[in-house]
């Protein structure tokens, strides 16, 4: 009778490196691939049909990116921030038209947004211009 003397084999060990290279690998691609910006909403009234009677228009043209616009053909500036709550404050339930010259850059027209909702404008819309 023979004994049989053997070990067992030895399992054999699952290595974690590759699993954390993986992990590492997805870490770094969703810290670089993700933004941390807040996107913010704008409120714009389109046009709609509707019998309802129409609000009183009143047109807004930002003139230059330094915050220079007219609103209803009298020049205002947007640092003049007290002049423009004064004339804002009387018509808060209109609608405001913004158009802006060509050249002007977006931010400037968000600063005008950003200023007439400020102010006390309830209802913005911006003006399509071919």
């Amino acid at each position: 009778m023979r004994l049989d003397l053997t070990l067992p084999a030895r399992r054999r060990a699952i290595s974690l490196t590759p699993l954390i290279d993986v992990v590492f690998i997805l870490l770094l691609f969703f810290m670089l691939s993700s933004t941390f910006t807040q996107w913010r909403q704008l409120d714009l009234v389109v046009p709609g049909t509707g019998a309802a009677t129409p609000p009183v228009l009143h047109e807004v043209r930002l003139l230059s990116g330094d915050g220079r616009f007219q609103l209803d053909g009298m020049e205002l500036s947007l640092q003049d921030s007290q002049g423009l709550t004064q004339q804002i404050s009387r018509q808060k339930d209109d609608l405001f038209v913004i158009s802006a010259d060509s050249g002007i850059a977006t931010q400037a027209l968000i600063g005008l947004l950003d200023a007439l909702k400020a102010a006390g404008a309830r209802q913005l819309s911006l003006a399509h211009t071919p």
